[in-house]
């Protein structure tokens, strides 16, 4: 380099460095960062706001409350089992039961594990003991129960469309979705097509699922005419017209195989077998605003009958949830939602979309479960981050990640570099204590948090767990509950008219679909 050039190197660097100088001159003086707690109380403060609920307390024994706005959205609650995760809900449960039951908010409940449900149940039967005339009524009208037992039974209608909120043909097509999917047994694509083209014809004919009616459709050609003589949809009377054509007697075979299994539970044969006009007869009218549903199979009945059962719970919903009333807000809790979302179900688009659009009409869903960063496809896990405005991470491992980019960061944390704190984050996530948790708010740091307190129920009423599940079946549940007697003679009934006498009844009227509330422009777009 010549000397002229190292000259002209220095003068560049001297200007260039005075440069700097002029401008940091210029530049605003940045105040010290804030610490932690100071940030806390503020994030405290931005959260609280009309129709609030207790989230739990900071580690200054702050009591963080959020409010509604915020609340009733979409939520994931995810933990370890015994990390506290089921006592959090039920503190959310107790303040939404109250406010249901004063005709504010709508609330359901789908319980595959039964933990939830029957904790919720517990706290109903002692509100009910202690409460007086007024408020026993309003339980008793305002809560439905979705549960069986051998000596009672909710009944459901899955091929009921008296609604019309979709055509009948989707409305099969969603029903046999969920059967194959909780279905241990493999499905063949003919065997598939079987079931949706019998699906498709009990819900043109307003039929329950029946053994013995499917038996004698199947077979006997003479009663399979008269059968489809009203059925509108040309496509669907050609098929069973000709039947023999369209289906290999195999195929037949195998489709009754699987119904005489799955009718062949006592529990099932009543809760689905029950025809849909007749449950108008006796059962009350009226819209509950609590809805608890026991989907947990325990050791009488296999898994997938359970998950079938909640899978078409959850579609129904779904399907109403854009005609409801958006001034009411409602929040469908899902209890390990990855048991319905794994294995590629027709829920996954529907819950997914629910999330993002149904906040227009005041409706969100609580997706809880546990290691749901392992037990769903990465896609999916990416899509509930986005769709979901708050997170409560309790002690878990893959999840601790999600919080991360969120923590605020104490002295201690600070002097750490970036990868040997999100180590110890980690390893902190990883064994938190139980009731202890992170709430994360879209778009707000994530906050330390000690969940409420929620004492057992049995020792808020004094009484015990089996006093207060029996005082909740007899006094609550039964309801929205048929005696298994009268179950058993309602199929019967149905059985002798149709069946034995051939008297056909006319397929139900087809309603126009009702109007959808369209949502907003910002309902249409996901949370970032």
């Amino acid at each position: 380099m010549s000397l002229l050039d190292f000259v002209g190197s220095i003068l560049h660097r001297e200007r260039r460095r005075a440069y700097e100088m002029a401008v940091a001159a210029e530049l605003p003086k940045l105040a010290p960062p804030k610490p932690s707690s100071e940030v806390m109380e503020e994030v405290r403060g931005r959260l609280a706001g009309p129709g609030a609920l207790t989230f739990g307390r900071l580690p200054s024994g702050q009591i963080v409350r959020v409010k509604g706005d915020t609340s009733m959205k979409s939520a994931l609650v995810i933990g370890a089992p015994g990390s506290g995760k089921t006592r959090f809900l039920l503190g959310l449960l107790i303040e939404l039961i109250s406010r249901a039951l004063r005709d504010e908010v709508e609330i359901e409940l789908v319980d595959p594990k039964t933990e939830t449900y029957s904790l919720t149940c517990q706290i109903l039967a002692a509100l009910y003991l202690g409460g007086d005339f007024a408020l026993r009524e309003a339980i008793r009208r305002r809560v439905r129960v979705i549960d069986w037992s051998r000596d009672a039974v909710s009944p459901v209608t899955p091929f009921d469309n008296t609604e019309g909120i979709v055509s009948n043909a989707y409305l099969a097509h969603l029903r046999t979705d969920a059967t194959v999917q909780a279905s241990p047994q493999t499905y063949t694509e003919s065997l598939k097509q079987a079931l949706f083209m019998l699906s498709w014809l009990l819900t043109e004919k307003g039929f329950p699922p029946n053994l013995r009616f499917v038996s004698k459709l199947y077979s006997d050609p003479a009663f399979r005419a008269k059968v489809i003589a009203d059925v509108a949809e040309p496509d669907l009377r050609n098929y069973f017209a000709e039947l023999e054509r369209h289906m290999a007697r195999p195929t037949a075979d195998a489709l009754l195989r699987r119904f005489q299994h799955d009718l062949s539970f006592p529990e099932v044969r009543l809760s689905i077998g029950i025809p849909p006009a007749s449950l108008r007869n006796i059962l009350p009218a009226g819209s509950p605003r609590i809805t608890l549903g026991n989907y947990g199979s325990g050791m009488a009945l296999p898994a997938s009958v359970g998950k079938e059962r909640a899978a078409h719970r959850v579609t129904d919903v779904l399907l109403r949830a854009p005609r409801r009333n958006p001034k009411r807000p409602g929040l469908l809790f899902l209890e390990e939602a990855p048991t319905l979302l794994a294995g590629g179900s027709e829920l996954v688009e529907p819950l997914t979309t629910a999330a993002r659009t149904l906040r227009s009409v005041g409706f969100g869903v609580v997706f809880c479960g546990q290691d749901v960063a392992n037990a769903l496809p990465g896609p999916m896990v990416r899509t509930l981050q986005l769709n979901t405005w708050w997170w409560a991470i309790f002690r878990s491992h893959e999840e601790a990640d999600w919080i991360y980019p969120h923590l605020l960061v104490d002295e201690a944390g600070a002097a750490l570099s970036e990868g040997d704190r999100q180590k110890e984050f980690r390893r902190l996530m990883v064994g938190l204590p139980s009731r202890k948790y992170f709430l994360h708010v879209k778009g707000e740091p994530a906050l330390p948090m000690r969940a409420p307190t929620v004492n057992d129920p049995s020792d808020m009423a004094k009484r015990s767990e089996a006093e207060l599940l029996e005082v909740f079946r007899r006094e609550i549940a039964s309801v929205s509950m048929v005696p298994a007697k009268t179950a058993a003679d309602l199929i019967a009934r149905f059985e002798a008219d149709v069946v034995d006498r051939a008297t056909i009844p006319p397929a139900p009227p087809k309603k126009a679909a009702p109007r959808v509330r369209r949502p907003s422009a910002e309902s249409r777009t996901s949370f970032g």
